[in-house]
């Protein structure tokens, strides 16, 4: 394409040489304008080919033994991020064995009771890096390097850089076992592809995984929001052979400006997870208002999901309904067409006809197409009370808010779309849990996309007690969750993630150590580990740390289950052995256990 272009321009500039000019005017068309016409076609040249990138696609082989099934999806909507791989099932049990995909090295290794858990990264030679979370345990010469550095750092949490020479590996070696560690909901392999220099995540489907799929997406329901006055409408979308349709009238009234979303999503052979989709395409009549695919995104991007679906019918329904509207802050880069922004208007009385289409990666599709004509009924709200705030936030600048006993500040980015403050304040009828008013914070249904810095003024709380308060978020259920902080010239500060209700509290009570499997007898022979669950009532545990016979061992933390293991092995003397067990919350709070264990 990019050869065409340029050859076409080349044309055009040996025409003009050609042609006599007069006047600055050739085949009729002034010379300013024809400059902009060859320079458009040029752009357009670049950009086909850098858009339609191509993949290696006999390169990689599978990272498992067993047939491909997927639990999740390249780019399904999760809460606050997109997900940047494959979720591949492990027949709902750890220990499958785990394969490099191609020659690499080792070129990090990461070890967290959250998150991807055990995870491993390789790099190959070919530019890419392909990673695997949720690991049970790692080959041998990997867990050999990785426990001699978690001695040396004194942490069972790591993460670890290495060099190319320092770990190699051959295509189809065993790197490790599968697993569920981390924030996993059950047993399977996180498994992503990301280019290198850029650590962009790509679907791993675009380099030829085989996996069966003959089934075509699911379109479950839509959802119309009258951008005047912001109400809406969910219509069910009923499915007889694949074929969907929305049942309620011929001809469905809608309002004369209006976005669109959609509830769908993809199944596949053998599996009864409800993945995402790979494409979406939304028309008006001929005209393409939206179309997206899950190609690639940079986790700088992927908490722009909450601008992709409509939030607040998320929070109130856990319903994900990708919507049309394209958000002033929404910066996903998965677009492919978006016209008007997403939103529709009907300035006639015709009747127009709107199609959805959704693909998934084999190609499979599903479509709905449906008539709307203006409503010519539509009541327009023309209530000028509805903004009960003076406080204007741009969402594209930094903005601040300030009174005696709360402070905001806005980052630039930090919202998805202008907003009018909302800041409501009451006192707390219990003085021994909240040392501040209790504030409502704007609308818990707005989200959020970098956070946002708040400082509450603290009321009440003695000196020697500063280094204990914290701010707590106050749910709808009145259970509370710590959103951290520290006290600083009066106020309380944090970073917060989410609109609500907020107050200051304190944190004095310690963690809470209980053990598991061992109750100061004998140790049984084949006993394997010994288990430990730590918890702690509301800051959060921050750190643990274990000894045995006075020196630092290595225990592992699963925090799912709030799970602190030791695994036995030769540290553990024959005879007598003394264990002590600290764990430290956010706020300094500690408990210490002290076992004794016989061998």
């Amino acid at each position: 394409m990019i050869k065409y272009s340029i050859t076409t321009s080349y044309i055009f500039c040996r025409l003009f040489l050609m042609k006599r000019r007069k006047n600055n005017v050739f085949f009729g068309i002034p010379l300013k304008q024809l400059i902009v016409l060859i320079l458009y076609f040029v752009s357009f040249g670049l950009q086909s080919v850098f858009s339609q990138q191509q993949f290696p696609v006999n390169y990689f082989s599978s990272p498992l033994d067993i047939p491909l099934e997927l639990a999740g999806n390249f780019g399904e909507l999760r809460t606050n991020h997109l997900h940047s791989g494959l979720d591949l099932k492990t027949n709902e049990m750890e220990g499958f064995n785990v394969y490099a995909i191609a020659d690499a090295y080792v070129s990090r290794i990461k070890v967290s009771s959250t998150g991807y858990g055990n995870a491993l990264y390789l790099t190959h030679p070919n530019g890419y890096v392909s990673v695997y979370g949720h690991l049970k345990q790692f080959n041998l010469k990997i867990t050999k390097y990785l426990r001699k550095k978690q001695y040396q750092k004194e942490s069972f949490e790591i993460d670890l850089s290495l060099h190319p020479n320092e770990i190699r590996i051959k295509k189809g070696d065993t790197i490790a076992l599968s697993g569920n560690s981390g924030s996993s909901d059950g047993p399977h392999l996180h498994f992503e592809i990301r280019e290198a220099k850029k650590e962009i995540p790509i679907n791993p489907q675009l380099f030829g995984f085989e996996i069966k799929d003959s089934i075509p997406p699911v379109i479950d329901k839509i959802l119309c929001v009258n951008e005047r006055s912001k109400n809406y409408n969910i219509f069910n979308v009923n499915n007889i052979d694949n074929r969907f349709f929305i049942s309620q009238k011929d001809t469905l009234l809608f309002p004369s400006e209006f976005s669109l979303g959609i509830s769908c999503y993809d199944k596949s052979e053998r599996s009864f997870s409800k993945n995402g989709i790979y494409k979406l395409a939304l028309y008006f009549d001929s005209i393409l208002i939206q179309k997206l695919i899950f190609n690639k995104f940079s986790f700088d991007e992927t908490r722009y999901v909450n601008a992709l679906i409509n939030y607040k019918l998320f929070v109130e329904t856990n319903k994900k309904f990708i919507q049309s509207k394209l958000l002033p802050g929404n910066k996903l880069n998965i677009f492919d067409t978006i016209y008007n922004n997403g939103i529709i208007n009907i300035s006639d009385d015709n009747t127009h006809q709107i199609k959805y289409k959704t693909e998934d990666f084999a190609g499979n599709f599903s479509e709905l197409n449906f008539a709307v004509k203006k409503d010519i009924n539509e009541i327009f709200n023309t209530d000028t009370n509805l903004v009960d705030s003076t406080y204007f936030i741009d969402c594209l600048n930094s903005n601040m808010f300030s009174s005696e006993k709360i402070k905001l500040f806005f980052t630039q980015n930090s919202l998805y779309e202008n907003i009018f403050l909302k800041i409501k304040s009451y006192k707390s009828n219990d003085a021994q849990k909240f040392f501040s008013d209790i504030f409502e914070i704007h609308d818990a249904n707005v989200p959020i996309n970098k956070s946002i810095t708040m400082l509450l003024k603290n009321d009440s709380i003695v000196d020697s007690l500063l280094s204990k308060l914290l701010i707590i978020r106050i749910k709808n259920d009145n259970k509370i969750v710590s959103v951290g902080g520290k006290f600083k010239d009066g106020f309380v500060m944090t970073n917060i993630n989410n609109f609500g209700n907020f107050a200051v509290s304190i944190d004095t009570i310690a963690p809470v150590i209980k053990a598991l499997n061992y109750s100061q007898k004998t140790l049984d022979k084949r006993q394997k580990s010994l288990d430990f669950k730590i918890t702690d009532e509301l800051s959060g545990i921050a750190n643990y740390r274990a000894t045995l016979n006075g020196k630092w061992v290595l225990m592992e933390f699963d925090s799912k289950n709030n799970r602190l293991t030791y695994v036995i092995d030769n540290q553990l003397c024959v005879g007598s052995n003394q264990l002590k067990i600290t764990v430290e919350d956010n706020k300094k709070n500690s408990s210490e256990l002290n076992l004794l264990i016989n061998k």
